[in-house]
């Protein structure tokens, strides 16, 4: 059997210290500028290839791996994200998803030796968005969602063959601040903030719990040559 590691994880004081800035002292009364510049989509280059069958024991394995990932993703996100608020407040965090929450999910993905995305239909940001295949998976989701069932973990492969995880993220109560109905749940100055940023966000007027979007973690250390 093939054995998938869980390589969880000395990762996020890396990233954390590789952004600060070792020549200037950070100034606690005012809130760090985040400079936007060109996206490089991080490159996932695994030493070797392990050829797999996708059977019942891979599948539980990946989606384990993908579970904790994902779980570490949000975790970190959701405290840098906090952090922010505490320095400069809720129009602040908008700067801070808009230059540094792609930054993190790269880091953990080079750590990880995976490629982590946070993919939407009704997306912020336009490197998220889905494709029709999984736009389609999505679509199966909400109808689950609609029906009263649990969330649940989807594994797939790409035309490379490399595994990929699918899992929902929900709409949690931080969320709505950026991501609820204008007027209700975003604030004006925050609704004019993420206005200027992503000129053709789509991401609004979700509610509590909603789905809003999957992760989608691909392992392109193996490759699926059979299917039992």
């Amino acid at each position: 059997m093939i054995e998938i590691k869980l390589t969880i994880l000395s990762l996020t004081i890396l990233f954390f210290v590789g952004c600060d800035n070792p020549d200037k002292k950070a100034d606690k009364q005012t809130p760090q500028e985040f400079v936007k510049k060109e996206y490089v989509p991080v490159k996932i280059v695994p030493e070797t290839v392990t050829n797999i069958t996708m059977n019942d024991s891979i599948r539980l394995l990946i989606k384990e791996r993908g579970r904790v990932i994902a779980a570490v993703t949000q975790k970190t996100l959701k405290k840098e994200l906090m952090k922010a608020v505490t320095e400069g407040g809720a129009v602040h965090a908008v700067s801070f998803c808009n230059v540094r929450a792609m930054e993190i999910t790269d880091s953990i993905s080079l750590a990880e030796k995976v490629k982590i995305r946070r993919i939407a239909k009704k997306f912020r940001n336009p490197l998220n968005e889905m494709d029709t295949n999984i736009a389609n998976l999505y679509k199966g989701y909400l109808i689950h969602w609609l029906n009263g069932g649990r969330p649940y973990a989807t594994i797939s492969w790409n035309y490379y063959g490399s595994p990929v995880y699918y899992y929902p993220i929900n709409t949690g109560a931080l969320c709505l601040n950026c991501h609820g109905t204008v007027g209700e749940d975003v604030k004006p100055e925050i609704a004019a903030k993420i206005a200027e940023l992503y000129p053709g966000d789509q991401a609004m007027d979700f509610r509590l719990n909603d789905p809003r979007g999957l992760w989608e973690i691909t392992f392109p250390e193996y490759k699926v040559v059979a299917v039992d």
